[in-house]
């Protein structure tokens, strides 16, 4: 993940970039500083996260961004202001949040959003038996099955049969909302529609089994997860 800043008034940018800086702690990401929509403007590079401040000089910061997303469509946009009546006009560039400056609190619940988000955007590549490397969006995988050798992933798309194992999947996606309810079922909590006693069933119809000792640590892990995708 990386985070552009777009800003011309100094005050703000140093303000702002502490807060960035507070908030990430010890895992800051990568933070590049624009001082201008100028420089902005000959921009190649792609973000993550964006941080547009709306009024820039000569430049406008909607206009800027319309732009980016031309190139970069799956950037998140946060766009700043101190003058929200402008707010609506952010459907123009499917801005993520809105904040106003005065009360930048507001980003620390925009920027864990956005982490979230990300984190569902993101891909894992797999080796699929007779088609070669393929990437996998990881909010397509509904889940995974371990058979004798190989793992089946179970996607919206359909069922990819995949020279993995399941041990190294969970552990590539354990931070992004899979959870391992089996030794051999990894399942993404974003497609849990009911948890019960027969098991877990997800939005393909699909009932899986869940280990006994595993269920009262997975009820809580997903409620905790719902509760915090509801946020975003």
């Amino acid at each position: 993940m990386n985070i552009a800043l777009v800003e011309d008034e100094m005050q703000w940018c140093e303000r702002i970039n502490q807060f960035l800086c507070d908030y990430y702690k010890e895992d800051i990401p990568p933070i590049d500083v624009y001082l201008s929509g100028e420089e902005f403007k000959k921009c190649t590079k792609a973000y993550s996260i964006i941080l547009m401040d709306i009024e820039l000089g000569k430049e406008n910061g909607f206009e800027l961004s319309v732009n980016y997303q031309k190139d970069f469509p799956e950037a998140l946009i946060i766009v700043l202001t101190t003058h929200t009546e402008l707010s609506r006009m952010g459907y123009r560039i499917n801005a993520f949040r809105y904040i106003d400056k005065l009360h930048l609190e507001e980003l620390e619940e925009a920027l864990f959003s956005a982490t979230k988000r990300l984190r569902q955007q993101k891909r894992i590549s797999v080796y699929v038996i007779g088609g070669g490397y393929i990437n996998i969006m990881h909010e397509d995988i509904v889940y995974v099955e371990a058979a004798t050798h190989n793992v089946f992933l179970c996607t919206r798309e359909g069922i990819f049969e995949c020279r993995e194992k399941i041990s190294d999947l969970h552990e590539k996606m354990r931070e992004d909302g899979f959870y391992l309810i089996h030794r051999a079922y990894l399942v993404n909590m974003d497609h849990v529609k009911r948890i019960d006693s027969k098991g877990v069933e997800v939005v393909t119809g699909h009932i899986l089994p869940i280990s006994r000792r595993k269920m009262n640590e997975f009820r809580n892990n997903y409620v905790k997860w719902k509760l915090e995708r509801a946020n975003g």
